[in-house]
């Protein structure tokens, strides 16, 4: 009979063993490297009638027939590009500024949780009162001056001369993106205000450094290649991602928060007892008082008036009247301050032609919070 006798000695034994070869790979915590190839050879060993025979190794596509090591070709794939990010806010306060504050900032830290290196393009969106509050403070509508992003390394104090787009960030690597702005005085930001934004931040190519690469696309539905792909799966869970992450802080504006009033009354006339009458020879009392409502205390406060053209000063103002002193100063109802309204401002009072001017530099005020600094002087009609 013909063909192989499957009997006793004329049993055909055959063993395979595999070789898997791993070239240039990288195992980081978000796993292999993209691009890595992986190569895979298997090798076939076997014996005939009890003779060993020269092993076959593997090859793709239609196979390999030809016994002897080096005549099989390698099965290689390339390990894809899972891409994998976050981007979070530090901390959980707003950034407290003052008007007129310049390089402000507030930090978040971005995360490369994926297997390969990536530049990120960072943008950033001033938020209005119609959008969700951010660390539970609504927005004013209120914004920021000359908004800059810039990405550090999160060590030290941030520079502003960094790279406003995420550079070359390798995989298990997080860096922290500041976003910096200015409480223009010009905004007229004030006591309170509070300015959201919203940091965006979208992968994009690596491989050249200081160079912002394009923005990648996701072959997650593409039919499968050789080549590296790119899978995009940031946002946390199974859902796929679109290659964009979202994180929101914001500003809030901390100042004196000041209101200021002036009244006038009739306190004495030559002919009546009561219900004075402003006419000539009657004495009228002015209280300014500045209320400071805010949260910081106002310092170097300086109160400039001008008597009405039609009161000179002299004889017009009435000098002494509160226990000897021209003007009545009162800080936070406190004993009133020493005050004699004359061109000499060592008390911190001065008064030259028709100005009156309470608070020099050489005696500055400074109303607290919910405190209350109140002026008072009287002039006479003539």
């Amino acid at each position: 009979m013909n063909g192989f006798n499957f009997k006793g000695n004329w049993f055909a034994k055959l063993s395979v063993s595999t070789v898997v070869l791993l070239l240039t790979q990288h195992v980081f915590a978000a796993g292999t490297t993209a691009g890595t190839a992986i190569d895979n050879l298997a090798t076939v060993s076997y014996d005939v009638n009890t003779v060993a025979q020269t092993v076959i190794e593997s090859a793709p596509g239609a196979g390999n027939a030809n016994p002897g090591i080096g005549a099989g070709t390698v099965t290689t794939f390339v390990v894809d590009n899972r891409v994998n990010f976050t981007l979070a806010q530090v901390g959980t306060a707003h950034t407290t500024v003052s008007s007129g504050d310049t390089d402000a900032f507030v930090e978040f830290t971005l995360t490369n949780d994926g297997n390969s290196a990536q530049d990120f393009n960072m943008s950033v969106l001033q938020l209005a009162s119609t959008d969700t509050a951010v660390n539970t403070l609504l927005d004013t509508d209120d914004d920021m001056a000359n908004l800059r992003i810039r990405v550090g390394n999160g060590g030290g104090v941030p520079v502003l001369g960094d790279l406003p787009y995420g550079d070359e960030i390798a995989e298990d690597t997080t860096v922290t993106v500041y976003v910096f702005g200015d409480a223009d005085v010009v905004l007229g930001l004030v006591d309170g205000d509070v300015a959201n934004l919203e940091l965006s931040a979208t992968v994009a190519e690596a491989g050249t450094a200081n160079t912002l690469g394009a923005d990648l696309s996701d072959d997650v539905l593409n039919p499968d290649s050789a080549a590296e792909e790119n899978v995009f799966v940031e946002g946390g869970g199974v859902a796929l991602g679109d290659g964009i992450e979202l994180a929101r802080d914001g500003f809030i504006v901390a100042g004196a928060g000041l209101t200021v009033t002036k009244v006038a009354s009739v306190v004495a006339d030559p002919f009546n007892a009561s219900d004075f009458k402003a006419i000539p020879g009657a004495t009228v009392e002015y209280v300014i008082t500045v209320v400071n409502n805010g949260s910081l205390a106002a310092d170097n406060v300086s109160i400039a008036d001008a008597i009405d053209a039609d009161i000179p000063a002299v004889p017009g103002f009435i000098t002494g009247f509160y226990a000897g002193q021209d003007i009545s100063v009162v800080n936070n109802g406190g004993a009133p301050l020493p005050c004699i309204a004359d061109g000499n401002p060592a008390d911190g009072c001065t008064l030259v032609g028709q100005d009156i001017t309470v608070g020099t530099p050489g005696s500055p005020i400074s109303v607290a919070p919910s405190t209350s600094l109140v002026i008072t002087y009287r002039v006479l009609i003539p």
